[in-house]
């Protein structure tokens, strides 16, 4: 009896042994997928345009993403007028939560939220990560939608997600900077002149 039970704990053993390696496999691709990420984003040439195009090209490409959405909202002392279809509160105000939390947060979307973010792919997404994005003078949303409603799910790790977020934050505010958008003052009647 002490033999099959000793038998069955190390086999129980074993299987947790091999489900973590497993997990460091899909850890160390993830990891490299990341510093791919990281590569694509400093090599990026052109305006920002051509760097929003390739950050949804390699989360497309590197991470599988069926779709991909980056929405802005900067307080009106930021002049980013010339990137207007990116400015977008309204969305980004939608997913109040995940900038209070303060780190991505994965789930299964409302129709709304989906149509907000994704538009035309909305009836496909079922679940996204949706990665925060903020600089202190502007914030923003970059949602990564998946068809698969288990794919992005409360019990997905999110630090990777975080890397992510960092990432195309400093890539995007470096790229604000070079392009010479800055905050400007505030008006005087804002001061309360």
């Amino acid at each position: 009896y002490q033999n099959r039970l000793l038998r069955e704990h190390v086999q129980r053993l074993h299987d947790k042994l091999i489900e973590l390696v497993n997990i460091a496999r899909d850890n160390d691709r993830l990891a490299e997928r990341v510093q791919r990420l990281a590569l694509g984003l400093l090599d990026a040439r052109g305006g920002l345009d051509e760097l929003l195009h390739g950050i949804k090209v390699i989360l497309r490409d590197e991470f599988k993403a069926d779709c991909v959405a980056l929405c802005l909202a900067v307080p009106h002392t930021v002049n980013l007028s010339a990137i207007g279809e990116l400015l977008r509160p309204d969305v980004v105000g939608l997913f109040e939560e995940v900038f209070r939390a303060g780190r991505p947060q994965c789930s299964r979307l409302s129709l709304e939220q989906a149509d907000a973010l994704f538009s035309d792919s909305a009836c496909h997404v079922v679940s996204a990560a949706l990665i925060p994005l903020d600089n202190g003078q502007w914030r923003g949303l970059l949602a990564v939608g998946s068809g698969d409603a288990n794919r992005f799910h409360d019990g997905v790790g999110t630090l990777f997600l975080e890397r992510i977020g960092q990432l195309v934050s400093q890539a995007l505010q470096a790229r604000l900077l070079a392009e010479g958008w800055r905050a400007m003052p505030d008006p005087p009647s804002a001061r309360g002149r």
